[in-house]
């Protein structure tokens, strides 16, 4: 017996997040470090002495993840790109914080905690080098989606503007020019960095995982509001300074940690979750927006009756994007399951074992399913702008191509023809599908196995000449046709002296010799037009239409010579002979004429046998 396994299924990304020792050791550094800023007990020397040398670890940290990331065997070209990027710039970041470490260590002021100028070159094109892979990363998005994406991306970078104006640029408001450039250029950075990563987001294929990616914008805001701290000057709070430069850059550490442990859990488990086919960040943005507003407003105060109409305001929007989110989320769900659903109508149509052809209304095809391949052995795309009655058969041309059930030959690739039945239904009134849907399946050998019924139940089984039956349907026929005045001719055949044969060589000689009389029947008559039927034993009959008395007679004669030539069977060497009864008048006398004919037949035997007689003469 086969021990059961169970199967194991891959934790939530915040349990495992949290599970993670890389990312445990990370929290337990911005919690310690929190508190080692915000209730210092050393002096501000010690803070000062230690603040460029964590920085240094931490830009350590983000390089050796970033690289781990880009090494990972799962991921995706674009995925690598962009982290040898932030790899190369946790590089630059390293070496500019350990040339600031070195110009701070005589200076444990505040003087030392504001950047010099080679610190802020290797910080500038740190920054540079992943805002470049941002920057050329391709939108996958097309059509309207593309407008959709730059409308996202705008409310976004409108969010991300105001944040740098309330936090970083109206602090240094009349200050100096030199103060106000550099946290202009900054404020720049900051603008294009935020729309390098919404893009990265938004534009598909992002290189980051959610959590990551929501790590990273929190990381970037967070280093914002850190820079409009002061406005860069330390002097008023060096401690809460060196928290609001620590806190984001432990953040942006623990980035490519939550990016690798993503990517391990969509390694185990890649089809744990769906994508949502719209992104909550647009509005997410808006209301950070109205919360940063919310935070002014606060600092600069209100009326009452301000305040009342804020408030509304910002309920109101809250409601309306509920209500919009409700409505993305009931389309989403709508979507898959029409994605389901075309996936299902998909696979059926891929397997089914019959052919579904449309074709508009001048007959060109716009789809074949794959079966007729295995039907046809044509390609699909072979048969798209073709037209379908091109492959049909003459004869069956009046019947095809119209709504309706009808049988046809179709041309198979390699030139024989395929039998198939055919249910089309006309839908050109349905903008889905406007063409004529035509489901057939292949009845070649059903319809082969039917006509070898119907030839077994019409024709003799030894000689293949038509039977009884089908004699006199062809003289039913014959006598009902419009035109009873055209003469048709009727001859009655009888081997002489058949049965010695069977007595004396046996019936498998006898056979023989009636297979080769039916043979040389044949051979006199026109194909196509007249029949030859053996109507039992040693008796043969002839229908010739559209004839003439002196034609029938010169078939009879051709007859008498034909069955005199001598037939070798086995070794045996035997002279068949025949009489032959003509009758020839009105094919509306078909019948009489049959009686006729047999009459002048037995009137041969009687004159000698071997010859032939014609009725009434």
């Amino acid at each position: 017996m086969v021990p059961h396994t169970r199967r194991r299924t891959a934790p939530p990304v915040p349990m495992a997040l949290l599970r993670d020792r890389g990312m445990q050791a990370l929290l337990a550094v911005a919690v310690l470090g929190a508190a080692w800023y915000a209730w210092p007990v050393a002096g501000l020397p010690v803070l000062i002495a230690g603040y460029w040398p964590i920085q240094v670890a931490l830009d350590v940290v983000l390089a050796l993840g970033s690289w781990r990331v880009h090494r990972h065997p799962d991921a995706s070209a674009p995925t690598r790109r962009f982290w040898r990027a932030m790899a190369i710039a946790a590089v630059l970041f390293t070496v500019g914080d350990l040339v600031q470490t070195v110009q701070s260590a005589n200076d444990l002021t505040v003087t030392g905690l504001v950047s010099g100028n080679v610190h802020l070159v290797f910080i500038v094109a740190g920054v540079s080098v992943p805002l470049w892979a941002m920057l050329t990363h391709p939108i996958r998005a097309t059509g309207r989606q593309r407008l959709v994406f730059w409308l996202d991306a705008a409310t976004v970078m409108t969010a991300a503007a105001g944040f740098i104006w309330s936090f970083m640029l109206s602090a240094v408001v009349g200050a100096a020019i030199s103060l106000v450039l550099l946290n202009g250029v900054l404020a720049a950075l900051m603008l294009i960095l935020f729309f390098g990563i919404t893009k990265l987001i938004l534009g598909g294929e992002a290189p980051f995982r959610p959590v990551a990616a929501g790590i990273a914008l929190v990381g970037v805001a967070l280093t914002a509001l850190g820079v409009g701290v002061d406005g860069l000057a330390a002097s008023a709070n060096p401690a809460v300074f060196m928290l609001s430069s620590f806190i984001p850059c432990v953040i942006m550490a623990a980035c490519p940690r939550a990016q690798a442990v993503e990517m391990q859990l969509a390694a185990t488990a890649p089809q744990r979750s769906r994508r949502r086919p719209f992104s909550l960040l647009p509005y997410a943005a808006a209301l950070a927006t109205y919360a940063a507003g919310l935070l002014s407003l606060a600092q600069d105060g209100l009326s009452v009756r301000s305040w009342g109409l804020v408030l509304g305001s910002l309920l109101v929007t809250l409601v309306v994007l509920g209500r919009q989110i409700t409505s993305f989320v009931d389309n989403a769900v709508l979507l898959r399951r029409l994605g389901e659903q075309e996936s299902r109508f998909r696979s059926l149509i891929q397997h089914s074992s019959d052919l579904t052809v449309i074709t508009d209304r001048r007959g060109r095809t716009t789809f074949t399913s794959p079966a007729v391949t295995r039907m046809l052995g044509y390609a699909p795309e072979e048969l798209l702008g073709t037209v379908l009655r091109d492959l049909l058969h003459p004869e069956d041309l009046p019947t095809a191509g119209t709504g309706g059930s009808w049988q046809g030959r179709v041309r198979h690739k390699d030139g024989s023809w395929r039998w198939l039945d055919v249910v089309a239904t006309d839908r050109h009134d349905d903008p889905s599908v406007r063409g004529l849907i035509s489901n057939a399946r292949d009845i070649t050998d059903a319809r082969a196995f039917q006509e070898q019924l119907h030839f077994e139940a019409t024709h003799d089984a030894l000689t293949g000449l038509a039977n009884r039956t089908l004699f006199h349907r062809r003289i039913a026929d014959a006598a009902g046709q419009p035109d009873a005045d055209a003469l048709t001719g009727v001859l009655a055949v009888d081997l002489d002296d058949f049965k010695i044969i069977n007595d004396t060589l046996g019936h498998h000689v006898g056979d023989r010799v009636l297979v080769t009389a039916a043979e040389r029947l044949r051979g006199c008559v026109r194909a196509g037009s007249d029949t030859v039927a053996r109507l039992g034993g040693d008796e043969f009959a002839v229908i010739l239409t559209g004839t003439t008395p002196a034609e029938a007679a010169a078939t009879a004669e051709r007859i008498v010579a034909a069955l005199t030539e001598p037939v070798t069977v086995e070794g045996h060497v035997l002279v068949v002979r025949a009489s032959v009864g003509v009758a020839t008048g009105p094919g509306g006398q078909a019948r009489t004429l049959l009686r006729a004919a047999d009459a002048a037949m037995y009137e041969a035997k009687r004159s000698g046998k071997g010859t032939m007689a014609v009725a009434g003469s």
